[in-house]
C-alpha cells in the first residue's frame, strides 16, 4: 500500500458517533419483521437469560463474547445473501439515514476536502453499513461480516465481533504496522469507552458526547468533544 507521508487517516465508529442508535440487533430485529419470524426457542431463551442477568455477567467476565448479540443474530439464519442485502438497503434508508448526526458529517467533509483517507471501523454489520459508505463516499469498512455457505447465511459472523481490541487488531491486519506508522497523523473518531485501544494509534481523539456534560474520560483521553 503506498502512503504519502503527508497523509491523513481517519477512523470513525458507527454506532452513536455517526449516527445516533445503536444498529446491529436492530437490523436483525428489522429482518425479523420484515420476514415475519415468529418468536421460537433461542429468543425466549435469550430473554431468559437477560431476565435472570447470567448476559450481563457473563459479557463482564468475557467482554469479547457478545452473547446477546449472537444469539439474536442466529435466530436469522438460513437466508439467502440477497434476501438479506435487500433488507439490508432498506433497513439503512429507513431506520439508519434517518439518525445521522449532522456535526460528523461535516467533519467528514472537511477531512475529505483536506485529502484525508476515511474509514468506518465498527461492531455494526458490514452488510448495511456499505449502504452508507457508498452514499458519502466512504472507501474503507471494517465491520463484522456475516458468515454464508451456498449463499446461506450461518447464523454466524466470521471470525471474532469486531469490537474492543478486535478493531485496533483489524486495523493492524488491513495496514500493516509500517504502514499505520506512515500516516502524518491519525484521527479516530468515538462515543464508546470500549473504543479506547483503538484509539492508542490515534494521535489526534475525538469523542462525540451524547449530553452536556464531558465525561471524565473524555477529558482525559482526548483533544476535542463534539456534543448534539
Amino acid at each position: 500500500m503506498d502512503i504519502d507521508s503527508n497523509d491523513t487517516l481517519v477512523l470513525y465508529d458507527f454506532c452513536g458517533t455517526i449516527v445516533d442508535v445503536q444498529t446491529p440487533n436492530e437490523y436483525v430485529r428489522y429482518v425479523k419483521r420484515r420476514l415475519n419470524i415468529k418468536i421460537g426457542f433461542v429468543e425466549y431463551f435469550r430473554i431468559f437469560l437477560n431476565k435472570i442477568g447470567f448476559i450481563k455477567r457473563y459479557n463482564y467476565i468475557f467482554p469479547k463474547i457478545a452473547v446477546n448479540k449472537s444469539l439474536l443474530l442466529y435466530q436469522i439464519r438460513g437466508i439467502e445473501y440477497d434476501v438479506l442485502d435487500a433488507l439490508a438497503r432498506d433497513y439503512y434508508y429507513e431506520m439508519v439515514k434517518p439518525h445521522i448526526i449532522p456535526q460528523v458529517l461535516d467533519t467528514m467533509e472537511f477531512h475529505r476536502k483536506n485529502g484525508a483517507t476515511l474509514s468506518i471501523i465498527s461492531a455494526g454489520y458490514e452488510i448495511y453499513l456499505k449502504y452508507f459508505a457508498r452514499e458519502f463516499s466512504i472507501p474503507i469498512v471494517i465491520a463484522s461480516e456475516y458468515e454464508y455457505k451456498n449463499d446461506i447465511f450461518t447464523g454466524h459472523v466470521k471470525g471474532r465481533d469486531n469490537y474492543g481490541k478486535e478493531k485496533l487488531e483489524k486495523v493492524i491486519k488491513y495496514w500493516g504496522k509500517d504502514n499505520l506508522k506512515l500516516y502524518k497523523n491519525i484521527v479516530g473518531y468515538t462515543d464508546s469507552l470500549s473504543d479506547l485501544p483503538l484509539l492508542e494509534i490515534c494521535n489526534e481523539k475525538v469523542f462525540i458526547n451524547h449530553g452536556n456534560t464531558v465525561e471524565e474520560w473524555m477529558s482525559k483521553e482526548g483533544t476535542k468533544v463534539i456534543c448534539y
